[in-house]
Order: structure tokens, then sequence, then C-alpha cells
């Protein structure tokens, strides 16, 4: 009789490990990751309660523990069943935020703690006044070695009280930058920047270090970009450029609208700092890239130099060899005009004229050339590449594409002949 009883205990706690495993796995879900412990006490508690069914003659001299254990495993299951179906399924159905996670793994754990009290006195006849007194003879001995963890504990309710950032927000914490995922008790939990690891870093660290919420208030931020230019241009200009560059870029906002001041006089050249703002900040490096990649071309269609911090010797033969690429682009250009209908019947020497006053400027993709209404003398002549033609309809419509120019062709051609 013993041995059977015996057996069926064993059978039923030899369950009790894969039950465990399969409720963890099965509460995986965020929205029920914080039933995985309420939920393996309660597999405790039933494997416990067809234990003492199974085998009640091995369970008797342990039954009061064993009433403790699954008793507690059942008021906690309920409780943490109550709080997520209040704060995670009723308070977001109506559209609010569930309180921080801290508070709740404090007021669980606090909860416990009494529970678990009242249960052991009634269950075992262990008084509270020698708890107390055993427990605060542990309790220094836990503080001295749990500094560190109290530490973290204490800086993540001054963290959730002072909420200077929210699950979401994209922050700078010291030198790292990414995407709060959690804040927990002990750690804050983020989402690298580019490179989309994870970060732990505990809440002690966090208080200490200076932080950085670039989507508060708003999910407007601004970036600057420097860029060194050469002394011979007027800084009106030059100003002027940079703002229309950072412009072309898609994501750079419009309002407020880009600005480039002259910051300082270097040995070699005049720094500008450009200032444009976004949106979106995980494409910072990619909008940021572009606007320095939109900023060369745009210099080299305005001749704007970016100068070398190097002393520059000129000689006949460097000169005479930027006459020589010169007198390529001029050949170019001609032939290219010659295959203008309308600049075709020019005479040659009035073609040649033409093509000295002209220059081949580059332009990155997506870039507008030029827009309907523009006050302009210019014709446009596609050198290489595609230009293609939109028609911009307004009320907040995308354009559609009417037409494409190739090798060739041109666009521009009344401001050329009006003015």
């Amino acid at each position: 009789m013993v041995i059977n009883q015996l057996w069926g205990g064993i059978l039923a706690l030899a369950a009790l490990v894969p039950a465990i495993l399969v409720i963890r796995l099965a509460c995986g879900r965020p929205s029920l990751r914080r039933l995985r412990l309420a939920v393996s006490l309660l597999a405790i508690a039933v494997s416990l309660i067809v234990f003492r069914r199974l085998a009640p003659t091995i369970a008797r001299p342990v039954e009061p523990y064993l009433w403790v254990v699954t008793t507690f495993g059942e008021i906690y299951f309920l409780f943490k069943l109550t709080e997520v179906l209040l704060l995670d399924v009723v308070l977001r159905r109506r559209g609010q935020r569930p309180p921080p996670g801290i508070f709740r793994d404090i007021f669980s754990t606090l909860f416990a703690a009494v529970v678990l009290v009242i249960l052991v006195q009634a269950g075992l006849g262990v008084h509270v006044a020698a708890l107390v007194v055993t427990s605060a003879a542990v309790s220094i001995f836990l503080g001295l070695a749990l500094q560190q963890t109290i530490s973290d504990l204490f800086a993540g309710l001054a963290l959730m009280i002072e909420r200077p950032f929210e699950p979401g927000d994209w922050v700078r914490i010291g030198e790292r930058v990414g995407r709060v995922q959690e804040i927990s008790w002990r750690a804050v939990k983020i989402q690298l920047l580019r490179v989309e690891d994870y970060l732990i870093i505990p809440n002690s660290v966090v208080a200490k270090a200076e932080v950085v919420n670039m989507s508060s208030p708003t999910r407007l931020h601004g970036h600057t970009v420097e860029v060194g230019v050469a002394y011979r241009h007027p800084p009106s200009r030059v100003s002027d450029v940079l703002a229309g560059a950072a412009l072309e870029v898609a994501g750079v906002l419009q309002a407020p609208a880009p600005r480039a001041e002259l910051i300082r006089f270097d040995s070699s050249s005049m720094t500008y700092r450009l200032t444009f703002w976004i949106d979106d900040y995980p494409r910072i490096d990619e909008i940021a890239a572009q606007v320095r990649a939109h900023t060369w071309y745009a210099f080299r269609r305005h001749e704007i130099e970016i100068p070398y911090p190097i002393l520059h010797s000129y000689s006949r033969p460097m000169i005479e060899a930027d006459a020589s690429v010169r007198r390529v682009e001029v050949a170019r250009l001609a032939a290219l005009f010659g295959r203008v209908d309308f600049l075709s019947v020019l005479r040659a020497e009035d073609l040649t004229r033409l093509t000295e006053t002209a220059g081949i400027h580059p332009y990155p993709a997506g870039t507008v050339v030029v827009r309907r209404g523009d006050v302009g003398d210019s014709l446009f002549v596609v050198a290489s590449g595609r230009l293609e033609v939109l028609d911009e309809p307004g009320d907040g419509q995308p354009p559609r594409t009417v037409g494409t120019r190739a090798v060739g062709e041109y666009v521009g051609e009344m401001s050329l002949l009006t003015g």
C-alpha cells in the first residue's frame, strides 16, 4: 500500500516539471508574461494536491506545510490573474496606460509576503513576532550583501516617479543611444541604434548618467552638420546653398526650416554649422549622410570649394592640365548642344561662345532640378542619366510622372529665350 502511494506521489511530482515548462512557454506573450510565476505556483499547488490524494500516508507528516504551499499558490494566482485582467486588458482597451512594472512588482512582492506570513502563522503556528525578530537579523545581512541591488531598486523608483523617459522613447544614456524597451526594478533595457542589440543598464547607473530624450517633449529633433568652405565665398550665399541642399533630402522637415550659420574662422576655411530637423530619429544616420552628399553636389553646382588644410603649390603643368580638362568639357558641351534642335542652327562660333559660358552640374538622384514657376534664365540639357518630369496636383496628393528626358533632351528653354 505504501509502495503504491509512493509511486503515485513520485508520478504526481514528476509531472510538475514538464507542466511548468509548457506553462512558461505558453506565457511567452508580453501580455501573459506577468502570469508566469503565478501559473507555475498554481501548477505546484495542483501537483501537491494530487500528491496528497494519491499518497495520504506519506503526505500526512508534512500536511501543514503542503497546505501552506498549495493555499499560497492558489491565492497568488488569483491575485495576479485579477491584476493582469484589470491593468493589462481593461485599461489598455480603454486607451489608458497601466502603472509602471516596478510598482506592480513591489506591490506583488508585498502582497505575497503578507499572505505568506498569515498562512505560516495559521498553518504552522509560528508567531509573527518571532518572524519579525528573525527577519530583522536576516535583513541586516541581506542589506549588506545586496547593497547594489537595493541601490538599483531605489534608483528605479526615482525613475518611475520622475519619468524622464517611457518605453518606446529614443534616448541617449551616457554615450549609448537606443530605444527604451523596458524599465524594471533592477535595470533599463534599451535597443541600441544601428546594431539592434539589447543593452541592459542598471538603474543606479542610469540615475547618475546624463540622459537625453530625443522623443520628448515632441518627436521633433534637431541635428547639426559642420562643413568648411573657402574664404572667397560670401557667407550669405554659402548659407543659402547649405539650407537648400538640406531641403532636397527626404526626411528633412521644411518647418522649422534648415538654417546655416558661420560659427568660426579656421586656418584654411570658414566653418559653417547646418542645422536641420527631423521627426524620425531612427533614420538620423541615413538622413545626415544624405544631407552631406547633397551638400557636396550643391557645392559642385555652385562652384563652392571645400578646402583642404594643405599648402597648394601651383605650377605651369598643373595650370595647363586644368585648361586641358576645361577644353574637353567644352567639346562635350558643344556636342551635347548640337543635339538640341533650336541650338543646332547656330553658327560654330556662336555655339562655342555658348558652351564657354555653360558648365556640367551634377545632381544626386531624387533632386528637383527646376520647378514650374521658378524664376531663372537657364536651359538644362541632360548630359547623363535620366530626368523625370512630374506633375504636382496639390491638395496633399503625391506627384505623378508625366514624362522623362533622356540624354540630349532639355527643359527650361522658355527661361533661356525670355530671360
